[in-house]
């Protein structure tokens, strides 16, 4: 479980983050949701250490992540999945070196070992045989669940995700979206997923936190959501939908 309590952050003076509080759970795909601008990925950057928090905690499981040096935040991070909004796969490398990375970097495991670790994460995304493919001869889904196979490398605790439908269509990012719930459910990994994608939320929204202008809003689930009296909610779900239907006719 990760607990986020009373969370602000500051830019040269500047809040970002206004006394954020929220809980992640193991098992469940929770959304970071918002408007450009809104302060969602300032948020997922602190929970993963990249940002330090002007006050407030950050928890994981017993630990303190807050309070944590950078040594002791890197045994924190060895039970962390990133999938990154471009995949961030390494150009230069096949597909197998791309998922070996984090167990070179984080593992003292043998060659075999990390080879053996690669294919039961290619094959648990449905990319068997794609080993010595470079990221160039994918299609975006199937960088996309090289990102995914990369994250799951390590059989990590929690599993971040920034935008993983970004410039997918509808059909892949439904593949994606279900892939993500599956491996959540599969491994319970608390699984946080920064999205502006209504059809993400509506699919896989265990837990959705919206975030406007650096506040916390609103918080409940993809059965929930529609049925919001909170007025900024219902103007970005209207916003993102109609966003939908225009791209329609264009």
């Amino acid at each position: 479980m990760i607990k986020v309590e009373n969370l602000y952050k500051e830019f040269d003076g500047k809040t970002i983050l206004n006394d954020i509080s929220i809980e992640y759970k193991p098992g469940q795909c929770s959304l970071i949701i918002g408007a450009s601008g809104s302060g969602k990925t300032v948020l997922l950057k602190n929970l993963v250490g990249l940002h330090i928090p002007t006050s407030g905690k950050i928890w994981y499981g017993d630990n303190e992540f807050t309070a944590m040096n950078d040594k002791q935040k890197k045994s924190i991070r060895k039970e962390m999945g990133m999938l990154f909004q471009g995949s961030a796969l390494f150009d230069f490398a096949t597909v197998e070196e791309n998922i070996m990375f984090p167990m070179e970097f984080f593992t003292d495991w043998s060659k075999e070992q990390m080879l053996e670790r690669a294919n039961f994460c290619l094959k648990r995304v449905n990319l068997e045989n794609a080993n010595k493919k470079l990221p160039s001869e994918l299609s975006g889904g199937m960088q996309k669940r090289v990102g995914i196979a990369r994250a799951i490398a390590l059989n990590p605790k929690y599993l971040f995700c920034d935008e993983p439908n970004s410039g997918l269509d509808p059909t892949t990012s439904i593949v994606i979206d279900r892939l993500i719930q599956e491996i959540t459910q599969e491994y319970n990994i608390t699984t946080i997923v920064n999205t502006h994608d209504m059809n993400s939320v509506m699919e896989i929204g265990d837990k959705i936190g919206f975030i406007h202008k650096g506040h916390k809003l609103w918080e409940g689930n993809k059965n929930e959501i529609l049925k919001s009296d909170c007025k900024e909610l219902n103007d970005f779900v209207f916003a993102s939908n109609m966003a939908k239907q225009l791209k329609r006719f264009i």
